[in-house]
């Protein structure tokens, strides 16, 4: 199954979203806390008697006019011919009476700057305890009346108590709204700190040396790329120094190796040649061993340093190979035939399986000569009478394997890791023969025509050891 990656743009755009539907619902909670301390505070608030309707009475003397006179307002009291028999508040005007004309003027409320002259008038007709009929005239400033009574800014205790619940919903949202922007800051910033705290710490630990530091946590997908990318550098890093450390046992195994393995035939020459030279052999057939001993150590170091010699200049090299377009299966049966006799000699067995038509591949046939008559050179060196040794050829889709196996002694665990290495030999007194040098060269050679040398072991198959060549076309 498919995991789906959370990128950082989708994850702050869905934190954005979360952040919004908090907001959203602080903004709704807030909304009903108003409306709900208005219900309940302003229900048994009597609404401010400012209107004529609402303050006309029969026993106009008693009239309450303490709404009305907060915000500058007055009442008069017009008789059937409009004339004012009754004044209570404040009031700010001259006239004593009216005419039709001026009432209609003063109730046709037109805003600031109309004909009303900056008074908001309302007028309600109504009968007096006397019988008579009587007009009461209410009388506003019109600085608060805007086509309605401006109570956010009319000193009257109901506005005082209105303005009062509605700061403190203000003030719970703005509370609500700081906590939501503090907490989804912290949430959001803990998303993206948390990772680079870890790739922080991690990078500070593999500058101090420890190349075995691993990153491991989850997040979102550019934070797993820089995760993924540091870990396959320490992989990286830790196999380069485990790889470092193992070239450097390898180079100086390899002088003692040198050292040893020189000193022992050097050391032989120098006795033998000695003891030859001072005359102190008497018996002719030990001065031909003597003499064949030397002969034979001289060829061995003479080997071992043309061995030497060629891995150098494997190593260091840099012209192309001299290759050429021939039928490697054709070589590959010539260079079995070439060692028939040693391995006939020997007592072992050849199991050939080479195709019979033409495999045609570029290959420089000198360096290719000696990297598979090291390889034979072995399985013929270090295998008893009885052994079967198999060559084989493959070309399956542009790759052309060559396998050298057989089903002889096999090679010690603690080698198989180590055997293309120079100077390791299949056994641990170094006595088998051989300058240990072969296979480092075999597989130099191989990796110089693009292809790959590499051993397969199998304990329980019908070939222990296989030494795989493979060349891509």
């Amino acid at each position: 199954m498919t995991v789906r990656k959370r990128n950082l743009h989708g994850m702050l755009i869905k934190n954005y979203v979360i952040f919004v539907i908090i907001m959203l619902g602080v903004a709704l909670l807030s909304l009903v806390f108003l409306s709900l301390s208005l219900a309940g505070s302003m229900s048994d608030e009597p609404f401010p008697l400012l209107i004529a309707d609402a303050v006309a009475r029969a026993d106009y003397k008693r009239i309450d006019i303490s709404d009305i006179a907060l915000i500058g307002g007055w009442v008069e009291i017009l008789d059937e011919e409009n004339r004012v028999v009754y004044v209570k508040g404040d009031k700010k005007t001259a006239e004593e009476s009216y005419s039709s004309r001026r009432l209609y003027d003063m109730l046709s409320y037109r805003g600031t700057g109309g004909s009303s002259s900056g008074w908001f008038c309302t007028a309600s007709t109504f009968k007096a305890d006397d019988g008579n009929e009587y007009t009461c005239l209410v009388i506003l400033p019109e600085e608060n009346v805007e086509l309605q009574i401006n109570l956010i800014n009319a000193p009257l205790p109901v506005t005082t108590k209105f303005m009062t619940i509605f700061f403190i919903s203000l003030l719970l949202f703005l509370l609500l709204f700081s906590l939501n922007i503090f907490f989804y800051s912290k949430w959001t910033a803990a998303k993206i700190s948390r990772p680079l705290d870890n790739i922080t710490t991690s990078l500070r630990q593999l500058r101090s040396g420890k190349l075995d530091t691993r990153m491991d946590f989850k997040a979102e997908n550019e934070f797993l790329q820089i995760r993924d990318a540091f870990n396959d550098m320490a992989d990286r890093l830790e196999s380069a120094q485990k790889e470092k450390a193992r070239l450097e046992e390898a180079r100086n195994r390899m002088f003692i190796d040198i050292s040893h393995d020189l000193k022992t035939p050097v050391t032989v020459i120098g006795g033998y040649s000695k003891a030859l030279a001072e005359d102190m052999v008497q018996d002719e057939d030990k001065k031909k061993r003597y003499i064949d001993t030397i002969h034979n150590k001289s060829l061995y170091v003479s080997g071992m340093i043309e061995d030497l010699f060629e891995l150098a200049r494997l190593d260091m090299i840099k012209a192309e190979i001299a290759a050429e377009e021939a039928d490697i299966a054709e070589f590959l049966r010539n260079m079995a035939a070439e060692h028939y006799d040693q391995i006939e000699d020997k007592g072992l067995l050849l199991d050939l399986d080479i195709p019979e038509e033409a495999v045609m591949y570029s290959f420089d046939r000198k360096e290719m000569t000696r990297a598979v008559s090291n390889i034979l050179g072995n399985a013929i060196r270090h295998n008893l009478p009885g052994t079967t040794i198999y060559a084989g050829l493959t070309d399956i889709s542009g790759q052309i394997t060559i396998t050298i196996a057989d089903n002889g002694a096999g090679i010690p665990e603690d080698l198989r890791d180590t055997i293309f290495d120079p100077f390791v030999k299949g056994d641990a007194s170094r006595s088998s023969g051989g300058t240990g040098l072969g296979l480092a060269i075999a597989r130099k050679i191989v990796e110089r025509h693009g292809g790959t040398l590499e051993l397969a072991y199998d304990e329980e198959g019908s070939y222990r050891t296989a030494f795989i060549m493979t060349f891509e076309r």
